[in-house]
């Protein structure tokens, strides 16, 4: 009896870690985190972009929809030709024959971006909102290189969180004719600048 009890039972042994045991666990935590935060930060860029994608092609229907509507029922222009009445009964503001480069006034009647809303800031940072809408000008436009003659108006949908002045992180839609009808209609600008998400 006397040698068992001298001897050891595995079931009672102290358990624990050493220091170096705890140094080199947190080694590896650390060097596991480095590697996976810009993955993580990479995934979310990723859906993101992706978003921005989808909203960039809802936008694309929207407009080539509303404008062959507008060549197939010219009856629902008003008399000068700057706003439509869709068959629900809307009405949207229009430029040269295609939507508008409004937001409230034409696109949030034309598509449905879930927690989207128009701002009148800068800075996107309602807690409400996902994306948020800023109108802009025709020269905010050419002034970023998207186009070329300071005409028309426009919009940006960018994510919480960003400043859309400074930090080039949007879908665009453009607008570029001067009048509801003018002498020749041109094209709507729509695209994406990621380069700073």
């Amino acid at each position: 009896m006397n040698a068992s009890r001298s001897q050891r039972n595995p079931r009672h042994a102290t358990a624990g870690f050493t220091l170096i045991e705890l140094v080199v666990v947190i080694i590896l935590l650390a060097i596991v985190a480095v590697t996976a935060l810009p993955r993580f930060i990479n995934l979310k860029t990723d859906a993101q972009l992706a978003v921005m994608k989808g909203m960039k092609g809802a936008l694309s229907g929207a407009h080539s929809q509303t404008a062959l509507l507008i060549q197939l029922h010219p009856e629902n222009l008003n008399s000068g030709g700057g706003q439509y009445t869709l068959e629900n009964g809307q009405t949207i503001r229009v430029r040269g024959a295609i939507p508008d480069g409004r937001w409230n006034n034409t696109f949030a009647n034309l598509v449905s971006f879930d927690a989207t809303a128009q701002i009148s800031q800068n800075l996107c940072d309602d807690d409400s909102l996902q994306w948020c809408v800023r109108q802009r000008g025709a020269a905010w436009f050419v002034n970023r290189g998207y186009a070329s003659v300071a005409e028309g108006r426009g919009f940006v949908i960018f994510p919480n969180g960003y400043h859309v002045n400074q930090q080039r992180c949007y879908l665009y839609f453009l607008n570029p004719n001067d009048t509801a009808q003018p002498a020749e209609s041109k094209s709507a600008v729509i695209g994406i600048d990621d380069s700073e998400c």
